[in-house]
């Protein structure tokens, strides 16, 4: 109620009674109480952000937003009109609706999921009728221990809603699934870089380069450009940026938009996104990224899935936390988990606390909370 309060809205449609939000009548021109009004003339569409880097904010999309963002996913992945797209995403999300943009460009047909069901995505997928798909990492886990293979008639699955996951992402290829890296923002109408299909895999850990129509940038604390390899904050520019938030300052043409996101480019314009600026593990000095421990951790073969976080530490500023959920029917040994890190990564990053849950909670998108037990421990 209050998120709708917030963007002016005065009546809703749906299941059952309509609801009348009881508002005082205001004329067509005024704004909405609290906001100061779309922060362009070309808005068409209010998406909210997903909120995992704050509170959510309304992302204004101009209908040139929309058409330039669909115009760069199909320049890259080749859809038409006689394909067939899975969405199991939410319409609530800019990664759900962009699919519907996409494919009402081309005259394609959306094959759209009330829920996601394991069983019926991984039939779905196997079936031979469904050209692309698009999955968040963890509905790709499920479906992949739901469904060895083949999956036949498939060209393209993106994956998107958190750093790439190169170990998931080799063992759905090794199953026959053409997964692409993905990487994109409601403020950019989805996809920013993806991976083509001819490029897959060939750059491990990567998003592929950007879109068409979209520049990326990697600066420091201050906005400079920072070399190929080095890590900082992803900035980008393009048609398909949104011009604002609601009720706040319209972004000038050709302004920069910098992101929440930490990253790098190499020397070949490729881009590896290494997760949220506000993650970063500040331990005794040196910078963890969670998204690197995480990765590390699902290697292991009895690992399912893996969050990590940051508390606070007298010593260190902060130490570093694991949250591991086990493959089913499998124990998980705090020990042997550490001795696997330590294998692969920097004393620094080896996580000094361990937490076995049932399973990592996360949201519709896919993203996990930071800080916390997500879930029921199991041990």
């Amino acid at each position: 109620m209050a998120l709708t309060r917030a963007l002016g809205v005065r009546v809703l449609w749906g299941p059952g009674p309509n609801l009348d939000l009881a508002r005082p009548p205001v004329s067509p021109r005024e704004r909405p109480i609290g906001r100061g009004g779309p922060p362009h003339t070309g808005a068409r569409i209010v998406v909210m952000t997903s909120g995992t880097g704050g509170a959510a904010r309304p992302v204004v999309l101009t209908g040139a937003n929309v058409a330039a963002s669909a115009a760069a996913s199909q320049a890259r992945l080749g859809n038409g009109p006689g394909d067939r797209w899975f969405c199991p995403l939410p319409l609530h999300h800019v990664g759900g609706l962009s699919i519907l943009w996409r494919s009402a460009r081309e005259g394609g047909t959306v094959v759209l999921a009330e829920r996601f069901d394991r069983a019926e995505t991984a039939a779905l997928l196997g079936g031979g009728s469904i050209a692309f798909a698009s999955l968040v990492p963890t509905m790709l886990r499920r479906v992949l221990d739901e469904r060895p293979g083949p999956f036949p008639g498939l060209r393209a699955v993106l994956v998107g809603g958190g750093p790439a996951d190169p170990a998931l992402l080799a063992r759905a290829r090794e199953a026959g699934l053409p997964v692409l890296a993905t990487y994109g923002m409601t403020e950019t109408t989805s996809q920013v870089a993806t991976e083509a299909p001819g490029e897959a895999g060939a750059r491990p850990g990567s998003v592929g380069r950007p879109l068409d129509g979209f520049a990326v940038r990697v600066t420091d604390e201050v906005s400079r450009r920072l070399a190929p390899g080095q890590v900082g904050r992803l900035e980008v520019r393009g048609a398909a940026v949104s011009p604002g938030y609601l009720g706040e300052p319209e972004r000038g043409p050709g302004e920069w938009l910098r992101t929440g996101d930490l990253g790098f480019l190499d020397g070949d314009g490729y881009l590896f996104v290494l997760g949220r600026a506000d993650d970063v593990i500040v331990t005794g000095g040196e910078k963890v990224h969670p998204a690197v421990v995480e990765a590390a951790l699902r290697e292991h073969p009895r690992v399912a899935d893996a969050r990590v976080y940051g508390e606070e530490d007298p010593e260190w500023g902060q130490r570093v936390v694991a949250e591991v959920a086990p493959v089913p029917g499998a124990r998980l040994d705090p020990e042997a988990l550490a001795s696997h890190a330590r294998a692969r990564l920097p004393g620094y990053q080896v996580p000094r606390r361990w937490v076995v849950v049932e399973e990592v909670r996360r949201g519709v998108m896919g993203k996990a909370g930071r800080g916390g037990v997500s879930g029921p421990a199991s041990g």
